[in-house]
């Protein structure tokens, strides 16, 4: 009788370690893209411990997916965005809201583009060249800038060129179109119209360039002037009051 009791009590403790094990969450939230218009029908995976799981988003963009606790990794893409990696810790199983989610939609080329109200706005690729004396090396730019209205900027950078060429210096440009100088004598002195930007890495070749500017012309050049520079290249804009 004691045998028996004992047997039905590990089964009973067996089945419930069984149920446990096979108990998942839920995370929701919704995908978007960078001007905050749903997306639908992107792919959702979330893999935890060797198992996963898919689904998608529905046409408002809104998705649920079940998952096993543990470490997580949630992936999102679609075609033509770039896709995003989550990475989650869940120790117990909850349903839990992960907000909003932005897909980034990939630009047609490569070069800077500014986020606008509901597309991306292109900015003018360009160039500068330098002017030396026996005192001074004075750069300049060329061309014409892309108008931009609003002083809070996001700016896309989207690399195409092999290797690629992450590094961008944000220049302001004056009334005569200078960049600024090196000063060559008495002694040499950087006497450059630099600007700081912040930049966040979205993919291997995408990031985003976000910066606070005043009414004015600016340049952002590929790399950096330096001593050695005499000509080069970069994107050219204006900011509107």
């Amino acid at each position: 009788m004691f045998r028996k009791i004992l047997v039905s009590a590990i089964v009973v403790v067996l089945a419930s370690k069984a149920v446990y094990a096979f108990e998942t969450g839920t995370l929701r939230g919704k995908v978007i893209d960078g001007f905050g218009k749903p997306i639908n029908f992107a792919n959702i995976t979330v893999t935890s411990n060797g198992s996963k799981a898919k689904t998608a988003s529905d046409p408002t963009g809104v998705f649920s997916i079940s998952y096993n606790p543990g470490n997580l990794k949630l992936t999102f893409d679609k075609e033509g965005y770039v896709p995003l990696y989550v990475p989650l810790s869940l120790d117990e199983t909850t349903d839990l809201s992960v907000g909003d989610i932005v897909l980034w939609k990939i630009p047609p080329k490569g070069g800077l583009f500014v986020v606008g109200d509901g597309d991306y706005i292109e900015i003018n690729s360009s160039e500068y060249y330098s002017e030396t004396s026996s005192k001074e090396r004075r750069f300049l730019v060329k061309g014409s800038p892309t108008v931009i209205k609003g002083q809070d900027v996001k700016i896309i950078d989207f690399q195409t060129d092999n290797p690629l060429v992450i590094g961008k210096t944000l220049y302001s440009v004056d009334s005569k179109g200078s960049l600024g100088s090196i000063i060559l004598y008495p002694s040499q002195k950087y006497v450059l119209n630099k600007e700081e930007d912040t930049y966040t890495k979205i993919a291997d070749n995408v990031g985003m360039r976000k910066i606070y500017l005043p009414p004015g012309r600016y340049f952002y050049c590929t790399g950096e002037i330096t001593i050695r520079s005499k000509i080069g290249f970069g994107f050219y804009f204006e900011i509107s009051s």
